[in-house]
């Protein structure tokens, strides 16, 4: 995985870029807390795609490589990284700039604002594949998608087009693919611009509860989750 950053007039712009489909692994997940710790001085922070896809998710390989305890390890590893980004005191902005299934439409949940590509899908599909949303997926849905839309996009698995995700919650804005850095780093200046304290403290304030009951449950979640894979990472028929 590729990590990028670039810090221009305030903004710190990531982007994520694996070469391929930007699948998320253990290693991923730290850089991606590592890269906020280390850039105090940004004042807001872009996360951006390569060119057609934010994420397509985790590395199914991994997963199969290391059984059910990589998975446990992996989808912790996932939910701390997810929590670091919703509760980040500045201002986020997602530039999903292509396709964005399940770990990308989470990490679009998990910043302040998300701007979209035409042409793109969206979605958190885990029922398709047989895996159930972790609580913190469910956290992020609930505090972004319309109540009314919740359950029949989160209980089929649902993909939907960049117009619907805006329309539901996925994200915020629609742009061309070609604009979508552009403009999710214009957002990302527009607030930076708003009192720092407050910001953060109002941010706090919405999120901070929600992602401390996420953390003190994240282990025994994911045991869960994951309680019916067998050693090489596939379903258990027992």
């Amino acid at each position: 995985m590729d990590l990028r950053r670039s810090l221009d007039d305030g903004v710190l712009t990531v982007t994520i870029d694996d070469g391929a489909k930007n699948v998320l692994d253990p290693d991923a997940f730290a850089a991606l807390i590592a890269v906020l710790d280390e850039e105090p001085a940004a004042r807001a922070v872009v996360l951006a795609g390569r060119e057609g896809i934010l994420s397509a998710g985790l590395d199914l390989k991994y997963m199969l490589a290391n059984g059910r305890d990589g998975t446990r390890e992996l989808l912790v590893a996932f939910g701390t990284c997810l929590m670091r980004w919703w509760t980040d005191p500045r201002p986020t902005v997602c530039a999903a700039t292509g396709h964005a299934i399940a770990a990308g439409t989470m990490f679009a949940l998990a910043c302040d604002h998300a701007i979209a590509a035409e042409g793109s899908w969206w979605g958190l599909t885990e029922t398709q594949i047989d895996f159930e949303l972790p609580h913190f997926a469910i956290a992020l849905a609930r505090a972004n998608v319309r109540a009314d839309r919740l359950e029949d996009l989160l209980l089929p698995g649902a993909r939907i087009d960049a117009a619907a995700a805006c329309e539901v919650g996925y994200a915020d804005e629609l742009v061309p693919p070609a604009e979508v850095v552009v403009r999710a780093q214009a957002k990302a200046r527009e607030l930076a611009a708003l009192p720092p304290r407050a910001y953060a403290g109002t941010k706090q304030r919405l999120r901070g509860q929600a992602a401390e009951a996420v953390l003190a449950g994240l282990d025994d979640d994911i045991t869960a989750l994951t309680a019916h894979l067998v050693t090489d990472g596939g379903p258990s028929h027992g």
